[in-house]
């Protein structure tokens, strides 16, 4: 019983010092396997990033080139009067021509 006790007391003591050297108490679970390797954490994955092709710069979702990328058209660029009427081509859905001028020979 004396020997129990003093085994005990042992590793509660090297319980306390490896917590005080900063070990996490899932490692310290493994004090009576001395046959076995102690079990490592898997580390974190890397960041990768889809468009830039590159590791450990940033995630696809933080990719600044993304950023960049607008949602919505650019605006108009035409600075003409409001009143006067535009030519509009209905096949090629565009501005700068009518579409009785318009040669676009293809049908969707």
């Amino acid at each position: 019983m004396l020997l129990k006790n003093e085994e005990l007391k042992d590793k509660l003591e090297k319980m306390a010092a490896a917590a005080l050297n900063g070990n996490n108490p899932s490692e310290l679970d493994n004090y009576d396997s001395h046959d076995k390797q102690p079990t490592k954490k898997k580390p974190p994955p890397r960041l990768f990033c889809d468009i830039c092709d590159c590791f450990d710069l940033h995630d696809t979702e933080d990719c600044p080139t993304q950023m960049q990328m607008p949602d919505s058209p650019p605006h108009t660029t035409y600075h003409g009067n409001k009143g006067e009427e535009r030519p509009y081509c209905d096949i090629c859905e565009v501005f700068g021509h009518w579409t009785d001028s318009c040669n676009d020979d293809q049908t969707f």
